[in-house]
């Protein structure tokens, strides 16, 4: 009998996306059980929120590891390894780990789930990962939603000590919600009993209200983050912002780096600090070392990510932002260093996101644009629809010296900036999905 490979487990995994699917979590807690409840064998940190939650779950980890902590991190989505997504310390999780933990577990699954009805990947990474993070007795896990909150996979964990909510915009409305405050009322459907709530600071007064009530009718006390009492002179720059740290009244770090760029990160930090500072109550290894080496360190593949020029492309700067709020971020950035720039883009998009809305952010900072399709087949959207959406849009802004540049691949696309006259940092955004397509057409970083 063949050995059951890591690449052969993948391509044969359920690739159905049940995200609005109100039986998985009740069933995936099942599962949980059923397997020895890992997730109860080290404290939960459950990050939700729409943008900022990859940034913020870095932030804390980072710090954690620099306090001395074993900390897994589940994560998503992956950009180039399914294994991004699960971490301990910064490690992936080995192939041969991971088809281990599958096997000893499936066949407890199978007496649970219905033949018909299996663990879709995204379910079994989360289930695998909780499994791993308990198996090598980590300090902490910190769990990050995939899509929304109440039917989320990562929802079946049972009692998280922090519920900690990044900025809530819209997204996935055709799944969460047409308003802010529908989505948050998915969203906050993670608050259990015994956690403690944390909310970013810059909510609108929907989501606040909903988090709130929500937390109200489960006992739970609610920490609202703030950037005022944290941080003074911000220096911003694309590789990151330097900021005096206020920790108490009395105490202030002078000149921190915050590896991250973008004036929106400031806001992921103080949500980050607010959980860290919590910890720091019992735990005397949360300090500025830990805190200033942590926040040094953190990183975040495909956000606001410089990559170098190779022979391929040119000096890139990399975002995965894929919502107008996202997108928004990634402009005041670029505003910020460069006020009288216009810069050259690399664009593509899924289907079912509000694509119009990030083109009319964009578009004002471009000079000439590539569009190409990012790699989700399913969801992409066709390279026609983004031609023609791009062009009403320049003609809509009265834009008219805008040059356009459609390829049908991510290939066609680097091809076409080696071949065009660009001033780096050239502008990759729209989509995690077209950078995992560049990346697999010769991208480096």
């Amino acid at each position: 009998m063949a050995t059951l490979t890591y690449e052969t487990l993948i391509n044969e995994m359920n690739q159905a996306m049940l995200a609005g699917d109100e039986d998985r979590v009740p069933l995936l807690r099942q599962v949980l059980a059923a397997v020895g409840q890992p997730d109860t064998q080290a404290p939960i940190i459950h990050v939700v929120g729409t943008n900022g939650k990859g940034s913020t779950v870095t932030l804390m980890a980072d710090t954690l590891i620099a306090a001395g902590h074993k900390v897994g991190v589940f994560t998503s989505p992956a950009i180039s390894d399914q294994r991004e997504q699960i971490v301990i310390n910064g490690q992936m999780i080995d192939k041969e780990v991971f088809v281990r933990l599958y096997q000893t577990m499936l066949p407890i699954v199978r007496k649970i789930v219905p033949e018909d009805s299996s663990l879709t990947i995204f379910e079994w990474e989360v289930v695998i990962a909780l499994a791993w993070f308990a198996e090598q007795h980590v300090d902490w896990m910190i769990i990050e939603a995939g899509l929304g909150g109440l039917m989320d996979a990562t929802n079946a964990i049972t009692s998280p000590r922090f519920s900690v909510f990044t900025h809530i915009a819209l997204d996935h409305t055709r799944i969460l919600g047409d308003t802010i405050a529908k989505i948050a009322q998915n969203k906050a459907g993670i608050i259990k009993p015994n956690t403690t709530v944390v909310m970013a600071p810059g909510q609108s007064d929907d989501a606040k209200a909903v988090i709130e009530q929500t937390a109200k009718r489960a006992h739970v006390p609610v920490m609202l983050a703030s950037k005022q009492p944290w941080f003074d002179n911000p220096q911003f720059g694309l590789d990151g912002t330097t900021v005096d740290v206020h920790w108490s009244s009395k105490t202030i770090w002078h000149h921190v780096h915050l590896n991250l760029a973008g004036q929106h990160q400031l806001a992921n930090a103080a949500t980050a600090l607010t959980v860290l500072k919590q910890v720091a109550e019992h735990d005397s290894h949360i300090d500025e070392d830990a805190v200033r080496t942590g926040f040094n360190q953190a990183a975040l593949p495909g956000r606001l990510t410089t990559l170098a020029a190779t022979d391929k492309h040119p000096r890139l700067l990399v975002d995965g932002a894929h919502n107008p709020d996202g997108i928004q971020s990634l402009v005041r950035l670029l505003k910020q260093v460069a006020p009288t720039r216009r810069f050259t883009f690399v664009l593509g998009f899924l289907a079912d996101k509000n694509v119009a809305g990030m083109l009319a952010e964009l578009l004002p900072l471009a000079k000439q644009v590539v569009l190409t399709v990012p790699d989700q087949h399913q969801r992409a959207l066709p390279i026609d629809a983004l031609t023609e959406m791009v062009g009403d849009t320049l003609a809509k802004l009265q834009l008219n010296d805008v040059a356009v540049f459609s390829t049908a691949t991510a290939r066609e696309a680097l091809a076409c900036l080696r071949k065009c006259n660009v001033e780096p940092p050239v502008i990759v955004t729209g989509s995690f999905y077209l950078i995992r397509a560049l990346r697999e057409a010769g991208l480096n970083d």
